[in-house]
């Protein structure tokens, strides 16, 4: 299991349609069978910095994300709205270790009911 946390600072212009199609992005993100958190928030104090939550299953379960069209379709709309380039930290999971614990409401209703 891996987790990535995506620092994006956004003009002040721009970060209406950066949040819309981040939404897009993770309602396609959270869809894909490696994905078991996508989460996007925005910081308080600061608003024109995103930070996104990712927690893969694996290193190929974030490569698979990378090459999915949603993502791609992200990328190539927000980049001209970043106020400097993202920032990407990698994290070692400590606790929880079971992938199970870190499934989202979304990978639930992928499943179907009673799942």
């Amino acid at each position: 299991m891996i987790v990535r946390i995506i620092e994006v600072y956004v003009r002040e212009q721009d970060q209406e349609a950066f949040k819309a199609a981040s939404v897009a992005n993770r309602e396609g993100s959270i869809l894909e069978p490696g994905v078991l958190r996508f989460d996007l928030l925005q910081v308080d104090t600061e608003p024109g910095r995103f930070v996104l939550f990712e927690v893969y299953r694996n290193e190929q379960a974030a490569a698979d994300h990378k090459q999915t069209a949603h993502y791609q379709t992200w990328r190539e709309a927000v980049e001209p709205m970043m106020a400097k380039p993202r920032v990407g930290t990698a994290c070692t999971v400590v606790a929880p270790r079971d992938p199970e614990q870190w499934r989202s409401e979304m990978q639930a209703r992928r499943r179907g009911p009673g799942a």
